[in-house]
C-alpha cells in the first residue's frame, strides 16, 4: 500500500510541470483579475486602463480592474501574494508598495521578493518639485538657501506618509541637510489643492497631475526627479543637475504575479505587455502623462526592485520614518 501511494505521489509530481505547460498553451482562457492597490480615480487609473484595454483586445479575454485601496497598498499586494499561481490574478506594483513599504511597516503580511514574481515594468516616470506661484524660490538652490534660514519652518505636502513623493522630499532634505515639516494628506488631490490654494508652499507630485496646472499658470515647477531631463519638457532641470548629483527618484508601475507562477505564463504576460506599451497610440497616451513605456524582462524588473528596496531602506532608516 505504501509503495502504491509513493508511486502515485511521484507520478503526480512528474506530471505537474506538463500540466502547467499545457495550461500555458491556452493561456489565458478566462478573464484575468488585475488588482490595483489604490482607490479609483487616482493617477494610476489611466495607466491601468490603457494596458488592460490593449491586453483585452489581443487575448480576447477581459482584464478586470479591481481597485483595492487600503493599508498603503498592502491590501491588494497581499491578495495577489496569496492567490493561485496560475496567471489569472496579477498586481499593479509601484515603487511605494513594493520597495518602500517593507521598510516603513514593521510587519507586512507578505514578502515582496519571496511572494511575488516580477513580470514587467509598464512605464517609468518622475516627480516634479512644484510650488505655489507666489512662493519666492525660482529654483532648487534658492529653495535650499531659504530653508537653511528657516530650518523646520517651511512646510511641504504629500499624498500620504510613506508615499514615494514623501520619500523624495526626505531624500532632498538628507542630501541638502535642511529641515522641512511634512504635512501628509489623504491622497495627492487634496495635497495638490492646498499647494495651489497657497496653504502649503510645495510638494513633489506626478507629472500627470502637475503638468495641466503648470500650463495653466496655477503652479510653478522648480525641478524634476529623473536622471536626465525629459524630452517632452526639456526646460525643466533635474534636481541632480541643480546641485545634488545622484539624486534620482523614479516613479514606476509594473505587473507582478504570485510567486511560483509558471515561467511560461510569466513570459507570456511579459511578451504581451512589452508589445502593447510600444504601440504608437499607447506611447502617445503615456507621453501625455509624462511617462516612458518600458516593457522590460522579468529579470530586469527584479533587479530594479532589488536596488530600490536597498536604496529606500537607507532613506527610511536615516529619516527614522515609521508608519506602524
Amino acid at each position: 500500500m505504501r509503495i502504491e501511494l509513493l508511486t502515485l505521489i511521484l507520478a503526480a509530481a512528474l506530471l505537474w510541470p506538463c500540466a502547467a505547460v499545457r495550461g500555458a498553451d491556452i493561456y489565458p482562457d478566462k478573464p484575468i483579475r488585475f488588482l490595483v492597490p489604490y482607490p479609483p480615480g487616482g493617477s494610476t487609473d489611466p495607466i491601468v486602463r490603457i494596458l488592460a484595454q490593449k491586453l483585452t483586445e489581443t487575448w480576447k479575454q477581459q482584464f478586470v480592474i479591481d481597485n483595492r485601496g487600503g493599508g498603503g497598498g498592502n491590501v491588494a499586494s497581499d491578495i495577489v501574494a496569496k492567490s493561485s499561481a496560475d496567471g489569472y490574478t496579477v498586481l499593479l506594483g509601484t515603487v511605494s508598495t513594493i520597495c518602500i513599504n517593507p521598510s516603513l511597516y514593521q510587519k507586512l503580511p507578505f514578502d515582496p521578493v519571496k511572494d511575488l514574481a516580477p513580470v514587467s515594468l509598464i512605464v517609468s516616470g518622475f516627480y516634479l518639485l512644484a510650488t505655489h506661484p507666489a512662493f519666492q524660490p525660482a529654483n532648487v538652490a534658492e529653495l535650499v538657501a531659504l530653508a537653511r534660514t528657516k530650518q523646520g519652518q517651511l512646510n511641504y505636502a504629500s499624498g500620504g506618509a510613506g508615499s514615494a513623493p514623501h520619500l523624495a522630499m526626505e531624500l532632498l532634505k538628507q542630501m541638502a541637510k535642511i529641515e522641512l515639516t511634512h504635512v501628509p494628506y489623504k491622497g495627492t488631490g487634496p495635497a495638490l489643492n492646498d499647494v495651489v490654494g497657497g496653504h502649503v508652499p510645495m510638494l513633489f507630485g506626478s507629472a500627470a497631475s502637475i503638468l495641466p496646472l503648470m500650463k495653466a499658470g496655477r503652479i510653478k515647477v522648480l525641478a524634476m526627479t529623473g536622471s536626465k531631463r525629459s524630452s517632452t519638457m526639456p526646460e525643466i532641470p533635474t534636481v541632480a543637475e541643480s546641485g545634488y548629483p545622484g539624486f534620482e527618484v523614479d516613479s514606476w508601475y509594473g505587473v507582478l504575479a504570485p510567486a511560483r507562477t509558471p515561467a511560461v505564463i510569466v513570459n507570456a504576460l511579459h511578451r504581451e505587455i512589452a508589445r502593447a506599451v510600444q504601440l504608437p497610440d499607447v506611447r502617445a497616451r503615456f507621453a501625455a502623462l509624462g511617462l516612458e513605456p518600458v516593457g522590460n524582462e522579468p529579470a530586469q524588473f527584479a533587479k530594479i526592485i532589488g536596488n530600490d528596496l536597498a536604496r529606500w531602506a537607507a532613506v527610511v532608516r536615516q529619516g527614522n520614518i515609521r508608519i506602524d
